[in-house]
């Protein structure tokens, strides 16, 4: 079982800007309009290290979020379906849990369905799960493409400018060992 294959042009993250990086991508995509990375940072809540904040001066102060540094996709005020309300785009999200995948075959179907209907899929990840490095922090990426038991992810992390292949299996794992790991569901009002 395959599917249709979702091309994204690799757009390389700010500091702590793997999310908006991915939804520039996602714009950039469907032919919407679309704004700077710093911008869609501050709409999508991030907030930074103090010893960081040098890096993007227009972001939010305030403690370490439980799911990391960065954006704070998960709280409602700056979640994606208020962020497209604000820039009237004519998109919304459905976030789904890791947890709510019982299975890697179930996983794929939910991918593979998804990508068929031009769905975007953005995953948020315990990074160094995922590939096979020391440390626990998370990560977004977007899916391009299920084959066979791999996925496809296009990586904003800037020294990931090919698309990169990990196992099915394995992303499931990295989904489920981040504190908010899951997969935004980005689809048209349309």
């Amino acid at each position: 079982m395959g599917s249709r294959t979702m091309k994204y042009k690799h757009i390389s993250q700010k500091p702590y800007c793997c999310v908006p990086a991915c939804v520039q991508m996602i714009l950039q995509r469907r032919k919407l309009p679309t704004l700077k990375q710093t911008d869609i940072a501050y709409d999508l809540g991030i907030v930074l290290p103090l010893k960081d904040r040098h890096l993007l001066p227009k972001s939010h102060k305030g403690r370490k979020p439980r799911a990391g540094w960065g954006t704070r996709i998960n709280l409602k005020k700056y979640s994606f379906t208020e962020f497209f309300k604000r820039r009237e785009y004519p998109l919304r999200e459905t976030f789904w849990s890791a947890k709510q995948f019982s299975s890697v075959k179930k996983f794929k179907k939910f991918l593979i369905d998804n990508i068929e209907k031009e769905n975007d899929l953005l995953v948020c990840f315990n990074y160094p799960m995922l590939y096979r490095i020391k440390g626990s922090w998370g990560h977004a990426s977007l899916i391009e493409e299920v084959k066979g038991d791999n996925v496809i992810l296009r990586d904003p992390n800037p020294k990931h400018r090919k698309a990169r292949r990990v196992l099915l299996n394995d992303l499931l794992n990295a989904l489920k060992n981040h504190h908010h790991g899951g997969v935004w569901l980005i689809e048209s009002l349309r």
